[in-house]
């Protein structure tokens, strides 16, 4: 029995979904009258297609030894992140229980889709090395940070969310300066 192609699969229902939402959005905006359901059916091809994208940046590292599994989980997460906006989407779960979680499951889904992106960076120097380190050690504090404030319902104090936002720009710039960094040095010896 040979090992199961989830990237395979996941990338086909993809496709399948995205072309199902985008039809439905598409006849929506042509003839719809924006109602509730309208209204729902745009947020869900919203998602599809946010999802989506985190899903398909965290596969992207997924044939690379040794990112196998953090792919696979970002690919899951995106997943799941995907059902607990639908299933709050259309009220099947009271929104009032479900926000904290869709929250989570979004912050969890993009940060680990930006590490996967940055993990397509292969360092040419040290200096490269520990500016990717640390811009995913920023990501995670940033996402570690929104997740715990989601949790307490944004209720921490003025210099947590300043503390957060020097994080957030730090993360950022690294975002940035990491990969032109890659490109302008040179190789290693």
């Amino acid at each position: 029995m040979g090992d199961i192609n989830y990237k395979k699969y996941f990338l086909r229902t993809l496709i399948v979904a995205l072309v199902i939402s985008a039809v439905i959005g598409i006849v929506i905006f042509l003839v719809g009258d924006f109602g509730e359901t309208e209204i729902k059916l745009l947020f869900t091809t919203l998602a599809i297609g946010g999802f989506s994208l985190t899903g398909l940046s965290s596969s992207t590292i997924h044939n690379r030894a040794g990112f196998r599994s953090f792919a696979l989980i970002g690919m899951l997460i995106s997943v799941l992140a995907f059902l607990t906006t639908i299933i709050t989407i259309w009220d099947i779960i009271d929104p009032d229980y479900m926000w904290q979680t869709v929250l989570i499951f979004i912050i969890l889904s993009v940060s680990i889709a930006h590490i996967s992106l940055l993990f397509q960076i292969s360092p040419k120097t040290n200096k490269v090395k520990y500016a990717l380190i640390g811009t995913i050690v920023f990501i995670s504090i940033v996402a570690l940070m929104l997740i715990k404030s989601t949790i307490n319902k944004f209720e921490e104090n003025e210099f947590y969310f300043r503390l957060l936002g020097v994080f957030a720009i730090l993360d950022v710039l690294g975002t940035i300066a990491t990969p032109i960094l890659n490109r302008i040095t040179e190789k290693k010896e």
